[in-house]
């Protein structure tokens, strides 16, 4: 994809052109003199300058002020499991590895500019050390990155400052990720956030995977194209893959250990993601600005039939538990599959070349594709205990900007098996996907409690009856999210 931007040609160099033509004669003596009354009067004439999309990402200004914070070290509190101290970072060294460079010198430009450090301090559940350190009134952290939905479950404490309050944060800047600012906030009140500086939300956002060979011999269109042309829906994948079971080893039994399917998915979250990329979220914003539950829908039921008829009766479909990948991927067997963005790093030496699309709309009369990231990604919170509100923002700004600019580019190239502007048509349809991404009130203050899960249970269990499932559910989801909104409505702003 490219990016135009305009470029102002100087008042000098115009100047400068105008008393240099002015030497060729009598027969330009006319465009010279207007070029000179145009330069003296001011006007700017306008010379479009092509960028890709690489430098147009650097080519966004932060909008953040000169600072020298001395030294001052940022304290993250982060998880202890690699992937995700990987996220924050500051052990990293340049070592050869596309992303981790990236990392460091996403860290290193912040560093250097601001004249700070990053610490990295790792718990296995980070939200509760940053809740006793607040309640004991101690400056101990300055972001808290944790596990989306076990944050929200300590939102209600009182822990956090409004994202809102944060004077160099503007959350309508791309680094904030697709509807996060409106589905994380009641009114002006934000206490956690979803930016790019959470590497997690890009390697565990669901996308498809497609066989570009299979493809090819099942003279199926290009899906980029499809995708493109607004046409990709559940129908269309449906029956493009109807026909494409083959039993390779002749054994007569329908199973992943050597026969080719249309498509292979897990029934947990990666069909939790119909949900989201059928725009069917949980809770949606009432006229007020407050979320509410609008997931008893006639929409609802259909999608749950419909599921239900895909996964289980569609004979190029193989759904089941997390054992259902196996090799079939790897193998060249299946034309699509169901997965993990980060999973396209294993998928480097596969010999089959592959593309990425975004999951399929509900129907064409659904104006754009969604998805969801898996809820093991992080979410971003900042300590009520924080000394220096703008030296924070402007931190944090500059952590998410600096992601979006420097990090993102380098997972594309990873995903894309090319640098990152040599594939402009895979460019531009991972950038439908990502914009995509969908978070949802209902999902992050779930708590475990199952509601967001119900597209989960009933596919998982052949079960095509929404309607009794919710209503076991519904007065009890009623109590946890009217508990919460009512307790978010009252926390204090500043």
């Amino acid at each position: 994809m490219k990016h135009r931007i305009t470029a102002v040609i100087l008042l000098a160099a115009m100047l400068t052109s105008s008393v240099a033509l002015a030497a060729c004669g009598d027969e330009g003596a006319a465009g010279n003199a207007a070029s000179t009354t145009a330069a003296q009067e001011g006007e700017a004439v306008e010379e479009e300058t092509t960028l890709s999309e690489a430098e147009a990402r650097l080519a966004i200004p932060d909008n953040l002020p000169d600072a020298d914070y001395q030294g001052y070290t940022f304290r993250i509190a982060g998880r202890t499991r690699d992937d995700f101290i990987q996220e924050i970072g500051a052990e990293i060294e340049e070592n050869g590895d596309v992303i981790e460079d990236s990392i460091y010198h996403r860290n290193h430009t912040v560093m250097e500019r601001f004249n700070i450090d990053i610490k990295g301090v790792y718990f296995d559940t980070p939200q509760n050390e940053v809740r006793k350190s607040v309640q004991a009134g101690d400056d101990e952290f300055d972001l808290l990155l944790g596990q989306v939905i076990e944050v929200g479950a300590t939102v209600t404490d009182g822990n956090y400052i409004n994202w809102y309050d944060m004077p160099h944060v503007n959350l309508d800047q791309p680094w904030y990720i697709g509807n996060a600012k409106d589905a994380l906030s009641i009114g002006s009140k934000a206490y956690m956030m979803a930016g790019e500086y959470c590497l997690s939300i890009l390697r565990f956002s669901y996308c498809m995977y497609f066989n570009k060979l299979l493809i090819d011999n099942y003279g199926i269109e290009n899906p980029y194209t499809t995708v493109r042309d607004g046409k990709w829906t559940l129908d269309r994948l449906s029956d493009t893959i109807k026909d494409t079971y083959v039993d390779l080893n002749g054994d007569s039994v329908r199973d992943g250990g050597g026969d080719q399917f249309g498509l292979v998915s897990d029934y947990y979250s990666a069909v939790i993601t119909y949900q989201y990329a059928f725009d069917n979220p949980v809770m949606t914003k009432a006229a007020d600005g407050v979320p509410e539950v609008n997931f008893n829908t006639p929409k609802t039921a259909a999608m749950v039939e419909k599921l239900n008829d895909f996964a289980w009766n569609n004979p190029g479909a193989w759904f089941g538990g997390w054992d259902v990948y196996g090799t079939i991927w790897k193998d060249g067997r299946t034309l699509y599959l169901n997965s993990l963005f980060q999973s396209a790093i294993g998928y480097r030496d596969m010999e089959t070349d592959f593309g990425i699309i975004p999951y399929p709309k509900y129907d064409e009369a659904q104006e754009a594709y969604h998805s969801m990231s898996d809820g093991a990604h992080t979410i971003m919170a900042i300590p009520k205990t924080i000394s220096d509100l703008e030296r924070n923002s402007v931190i944090l700004e500059a952590l998410n900007a600096e992601s979006y600019k420097q990090v993102i580019p380098a997972y594309y190239e990873i995903a894309l098996k090319v640098k990152y502007s040599r594939d402009e048509e895979s460019v531009a349809v991972l950038d439908m996907l990502l914009d995509g991404r969908t978070f949802d009130f209902g999902y992050v203050y779930d708590g475990w409690k199952g509601y967001a899960f119900i597209l989960q249970d009933l596919i998982s269990s052949k079960k095509p009856d929404f309607a009794s499932a919710y209503a076991k559910k519904e007065k009890s989801a009623t109590k946890q999210y009217g508990g919460i909104i009512d307790m978010y409505l009252s926390l204090d702003e500043g």
